[in-house]
């Protein structure tokens, strides 16, 4: 029901079905297994036993279950009541529908959490079979007393095992749904040893007990409904949440001036409240989705979230560091973006904060393209960031070393070196003979796109499965177009490089109809959205 990305979203249909029908095929399962209801009012086993039957066929009609489950649910928990007067079928149908329990809650886990739900399931079996009982049959081999020490001591066992599995041993279990959900199972776990050590009597035990595992049993059935917690915001590490009912990234989470990040979907009219000051969420030129700026505190603080008439909460923690140059320019935060999406929780340099050896390779490459094309001059745009700065002499010094000249003429090449907003917002205005050629990093959809086409060098296919992996997995995490300074963040957390040799690569606003007829512009994960991207050159090797 829920991802990485945070998703908060319940079905609450789905998770009181759940709950109602795992707990009552536990009851109806014990009363098989054990022959409770050959001892007790026979109208209690048929009342457990068509009441799971219903709700495993609900189920089925609402809900997008496995129909053969359901059947097969169905079928046993009406077959209990029927065989109880028989010992053999009726532990037979007991344990078979116990089995079903089991399969339904955990199929999908593994290892250790389908260890402990099956240890939740046995434990809850057959302490409700017991509990339900007048009398135990002496010739059955049971002791009970023995049974329920056994039984509530891998109950409590299994409820500090999913506590520990969890990694929320922290506030958030007292903060959050899911943690609540979770400290109720293990206080019921543990309450139901601490009854079995201090109640001498075995039928009390039982009783009471049943009580702490009906509370465990539901608490166990109710979590895979509850969207996990967010991690713990780390000082000085990009965070994405969730909060009224879009994703939200902030970044560089340090005190001073910080991104609140939206994507496209989440609609306009947003706003953040940080104390008493209220920002709006704007769009950026170059970037897709809106943002806000806020100033944060030292320390830990809450940001509200308003979305229409829903609301939410990010808890951020910027601890004592200071502001990060660069912070608020939205390719920092694609950066980081890139980095959550392959799982890395590492604090990042904004990529405006310096020129890569292999970007100024990259430069000087370009404008030796150029110059080989016999363009009659070129025009260096760029801005007063380290990079900005760095990049334009690059490019002025290749231009003077290959005899180019540097001039505003439109008859010329436009060489972009500037970041994101500047880019898109100088694209839009003017337009050049010989092209509109590109910086590596201003590789993004919303700036390449502000013109017509466009040329950049690349060291990487973006039509290649790696790019195209890297932009998919964006967009189911957030909704964000790719770029290359997130890719290289993904990239570099898979432990991969982008190192090939430089190309140029041409990009066009078209629609390039694939075999089927299936559109390669606008798809999930291009780097070019309703566009196209080709190579226009071979590997440029010299230096």
């Amino acid at each position: 029901m829920h991802t990485h990305t945070g998703v908060s979203s319940v079905d609450h249909l789905a998770l009181v079905l759940r709950v109602l029908l795992l707990a009552g095929t536990a009851l109806v399962a014990g009363i098989g297994l054990l022959r409770a209801g050959a001892v007790m009012r026979p109208w209690t086993a048929w009342v457990a036993g068509v009441g799971t039957a219903a709700l495993a066929g609900l189920s089925a009609v609402v809900l997008d279950i496995n129909v053969g489950f359901a059947i097969t649910h169905v079928v046993l928990a009406l077959a209990v009541p029927v065989a109880l007067r028989r010992r053999g079928p009726s532990t037979f149908l007991g344990f078979a529908l116990a089995l079903l329990l089991i399969a339904e809650a955990s199929l999908s886990h593994t290892s250790l959490p389908f260890f402990l739900d099956t240890v939740f399931v046995a434990v809850a079996v057959v302490w409700f079979g017991l509990a339900l009982a007048k009398t135990w049959r002496d010739d059955s081999g049971l002791r009970p007393r023995p049974t329920a020490l056994t039984a509530a001591i891998a109950l409590a066992g299994a409820g500090i095992g999913q506590l520990l599995l969890s990694g929320i041993v922290d506030r958030r279990l007292w903060t959050t749904g899911y943690g609540i959900t979770l400290s109720a199972l293990v206080i019921g776990a543990v309450a139901v040893l601490v009854v079995t050590l201090a109640v001498r009597d075995e039928r009390r035990v039982y009783r009471f007990g049943a009580i702490g595992v009906l509370a465990v049993v539901l608490a166990w059935a109710a979590l895979p409904g509850i969207p996990a917690p967010h991690g713990l915001p780390v000082p000085g590490v990009a965070q994405l949440a969730q909060a009224a009912g879009t994703p939200v990234l902030v970044t560089p989470n340090r005190t001073g001036r910080n991104l609140v990040h939206f994507p496209d979907s989440a609609g306009s009219g947003i706003t953040v409240e940080q104390g008493d000051r209220i920002s709006r969420a704007v769009p950026i030129p170059g970037a897709t989705g809106t943002w806000a700026e806020v100033d944060l505190p030292p320390g830990g603080s809450d940001l509200l979230i308003r979305r229409g008439t829903d609301t939410g909460t990010v808890e951020v923690d910027t601890g004592d560091l200071p502001e990060q140059p660069g912070a608020t320019d939205p390719e920092c935060a694609s950066a980081a973006l890139g980095g959550i999406t392959a799982g890395a929780s590492g604090p990042i340099s904004c990529p405006n904060t310096r020129l890569l050896d292999e970007d100024a390779d990259a430069l000087r490459k370009q404008v030796s393209y150029l110059a080989d094309l016999k363009a009659p001059s070129i025009s260096v745009v760029g801005d007063d960031t380290p990079r900005g700065k760095a990049a334009t002499e690059v490019v002025r010094a290749e231009a003077a070393r290959r005899g180019l000249p540097i001039s505003d003429n439109p008859d010329g090449a436009l060489v972009l070196v500037s970041g994101w907003t500047q880019a898109s917002q100088t694209l839009e205005r003017v337009g050049y003979l010989y092209g509109m050629h590109l910086a590596p990093w201003l590789l993004h959809g919303p700036v390449v796109n502000s013109t017509a086409s466009a040329a950049l060098p690349l060291r990487f296919d973006p039509r290649d499965r790696s790019a195209l992996t890297y932009g998919m997995t964006q967009a189911g995490v957030f909704g964000d177009p790719p770029s290359l300074s997130g890719y290289r963040q993904w990239a570099r957390a898979r432990g991969e490089n982008l190192t090939g040799e430089v190309t140029i690569y041409a990009s066009a606003q078209v629609d390039v109809m694939q075999m089927g007829g299936h559109q390669h512009g606008g798809n999930l994960g291009q780097w070019i959205p309703d566009g196209t991207i080709v190579a226009v050159s071979a590997p440029i090797t010299e230096k």
